[in-house]
């Protein structure tokens, strides 16, 4: 009865959310209309097929995010706001939420967005025939209907009290809704000719070079689009990236922590604006519990007591790295009384290691990169206090994923991503059966505890919940995380009216430069 009383009480306010407030990214101001945006990236983009690259990377979320629209957006409270939605209102148990959509909107190709559409965006990532590594992603959602043409009735296997706030709100391999039409038609050639319903049409695109967007002009609320086009080049190297910046090749660019020289000379340049964002999630390592000597959990919890954090902090990217402990982060509303970390205590470490009683020796994998080097060395050291030989092996980015997935490792850097709820990132990465649980390790206890904690609607509750997962994890030491996700942008200070970065995406779709 508790949930039915819930649940009357919210669904007003969902209902009032989503037509009261108007789709906007930043705060009305003198917004300049024409010109380009030039981005410069961390990464090339693979593709935007989800059943072709399985995970959207931060590259492609900038991408997507121009391209393809959601039901949802988050606005600057992370408050789940209308998109290709209009409303949205839950059942009493929370376990069928029914969106009604936004009327008019065509996607680039000239066919009709509509519930079918997005129903068969749904169905193709689902059907196991695809076997797409997304899939695992929407575990939790039995069905998608499509009851007439602008409703959509989702489905769940449990409740979920926060739904539009999830995976639905921001343009990832999940959410992004592509043309049926378009993925029919070019079949294997759709993943680089991508089409959606999004403010962008894509142009050109040279692998290696750059990809070139340009408005569309149908959008059904073009009034909100100002620059008429976006120029994205992948830029691997920090410091010419940030040289191309200085130098007005590019007007933005990605970067994070571990370029903590360029991020602080930026904060002293008047003509560069630094965005940041502090998330919730962490960076972590993933440890496959199945792979000697790792398979042993002393070794494991000796691993992450030789971790000084604020000292690693402090060498790889001048102190501005937040040292974490558990999933959340500080900018998650689980607040952890007690997250089970396990303490930096070299003494302890060094007699766990004797107490295994055998030689330590394995390899973990880094990026190609100056950072991945650097980060590698760090943790050398680290674990060369406590007798333990790590060797570094350097792969290209485009690798990681299936490395990751074929569980073809020993330890490998992973990310928690920070969605508005905990629930679909905690599954997919610690459930038993997950092809995302990365560290091959199944117990009864933790698939009981996220099953209650996405079942179970009182928040409080649910943050207990969440921090006994956390407790589990790092007593067991599956995963070690490293620092709290805080998500970078340098810009020329005429950019103008870029979102917060949730999830690290950075949405250029509705800036322009002064």
């Amino acid at each position: 009865m508790k949930m039915a009383i819930c649940a009357r009480a919210l669904a007003p306010i969902f209902l009032v959310t989503a037509f009261g407030i108007a789709l906007s990214a930043a705060p009305a101001m003198a917004q300049k209309q024409g010109g380009t945006i030039t981005v410069g990236l961390e990464l090339d983009i693979p593709g935007f097929d989800p059943l072709k690259v399985g995970v959207y990377d931060t590259a492609a979320l900038t991408a997507s995010s121009a391209i393809f629209e959601t039901l949802t957006y988050l606005d600057a409270n992370g408050k789940a706001q209308p998109k290709l939605a209009l409303s949205w209102e839950p059942s009493e148990d929370f376990k069928t939420w029914t969106f009604k959509l936004r009327p008019g909107v065509k996607f680039h190709d000239g066919t009709p967005f509509n519930a079918e559409a997005y129903k068969a965006n749904f169905d193709r990532q689902k059907d196991p025939a695809n076997k797409c590594r997304c899939a695992f992603y929407i575990a939790a959602i039995t069905s998608v209907e499509a009851p007439d043409e602008l409703t959509v009735v989702y489905n769940l296997n449990d409740p979920s009290v926060n739904f539009p706030s999830t995976i639905i709100s921001y343009a990832n391999q999940n959410g992004a809704v592509h043309s049926p039409t378009a993925w029919k038609a070019k079949g294997d050639d759709y993943n680089r000719n991508p089409v959606g319903t999004g403010p962008y049409i894509l142009k050109s695109w040279t692998a290696g070079d750059r990809m070139i967007l340009e408005k569309n002009p149908d959008y059904w609320d073009k009034s909100k689009i100002y620059v008429d086009r976006i120029v994205l080049k992948p830029l691997p190297d920090a410091q010419s990236r940030f040289a191309s910046l200085q130098s007005g090749e590019v007007d933005l660019i990605w970067d994070d922590e571990n370029d903590a020289d360029n991020i602080q000379k930026a904060q002293k340049d008047s003509k560069l604006t630094v965005h940041t964002y502090a998330g919730s999630g962490a960076a972590v390592n993933a440890i496959n519990t199945k792979a000697a000597p790792l398979d042993d959990v002393r070794v494991r919890q000796a691993l992450v007591m030789a971790l000084d954090r604020q000292k690693w902090s402090q060498a790889t990217t001048n102190g501005l790295a937040r040292p974490a402990s558990n999933p959340y982060g500080d900018g998650s509303w689980v607040k952890c009384k007690d997250d089970g970390a396990l303490p930096y205590d070299v003494e302890k470490a060094k007699a766990l290691i004797k107490d295994y009683g055998k030689p330590v020796d394995f390899k973990m994998i880094f990026t190609t990169t100056p950072r991945g080097r650097s980060g590698g060395q760090v943790l050398q050291q680290f674990w060369k206090q406590i007798g333990v030989n790590m060797e570094i092996e350097q792969i290209d980015q485009a690798s990681f994923p299936p490395r990751a997935f074929m569980r073809q490792f020993q330890i490998i850097g992973w990310r928690i991503v920070d969605l508005a709820d905990p629930d679909p990132q905690m599954y997919a990465n610690f459930h038993t059966g997950s092809p995302v649980a990365l560290a091959n390790y199944s117990n009864p206890e933790l698939d009981g505890l996220l099953e209650k904690a996405r079942t179970t609607a009182d928040t409080d509750k649910r943050i207990d919940i969440y921090c006994a997962i956390s407790r589990l994890i790092n007593k067991e030491a599956i995963w070690f995380w490293t620092f709290q996700n805080t998500y970078y942008a340098i810009s020329s200070a005429k950019v103008k009216g870029l979102p917060k970065m949730y999830s690290g995406m950075i949405d250029v779709s509705r800036t322009w430069k002064e």
